[in-house]
């Protein structure tokens, strides 16, 4: 288990610019807050997990207190791969999942290039693919859609797993 200090070594590793200090750690459930002091934007700070040393930078878009409830609730990574393990009400299920926006790449040949180029997932074809579970969507960036999967869980509509997409996993 890392403790504060170990982690705010990590965190000062983080830091890219020299106009950015750490302030005071706050302690969460599985990490440790470290806001940052500078007149930048786009970073509130980082998050150095307790168990991994992981850090996760924080962005601007959203309040710090929802950022760092949602970490320990789990959202602690980048991109996601979503999967849907069970269905309990479709309707509700599929305007949620259209507002989280999920795309499917079919890979194309254009002049002597593959090309992916991510394309929605239209409604019927959401409803079709939710019919065999579990239902993968990768590749998922969930950072501005976090409430409507925690208002679906909260409603029961479907049960899902929000799986860390690792790094070099969508090679091939």
């Amino acid at each position: 288990m890392i403790d504060e200090a170990q982690a705010r070594r990590l965190a000062e590793k983080a830091i890219t610019h020299e106009d950015v200090s750490l302030g005071p750690a706050e302690e969460l459930r599985q990490g440790w807050f470290f806001p940052w002091r500078t007149a930048r934007v786009g970073c509130k700070g980082v998050i150095v997990n307790k168990k991994t040393g992981r850090i996760l930078h924080l962005g601007s878009a959203f309040s710090v207190e929802r950022d760092l409830a949602m970490y320990d609730r789990g959202y602690q990574f980048d991109t996601y791969d979503l999967v849907i393990v069970a269905v309990h009400d479709l309707e509700a299920t599929c305007r949620a999942l259209t507002k989280l926006r999920p795309t499917v790449v079919e890979p194309t040949y254009e002049h002597g290039q593959v090309w992916r180029i991510p394309k929605p997932i239209a409604a019927r074809d959401l409803r079709s693919r939710l019919e065999k579970l579990p239902c993968i969507f990768p590749a998922m960036g969930l950072y501005f859609h976090l409430e409507v999967l925690e208002e679906s869980r909260r409603e029961g509509w479907f049960e899902f797993e929000a799986l860390e997409l690792k790094k070099g996993a969508m090679s091939g």
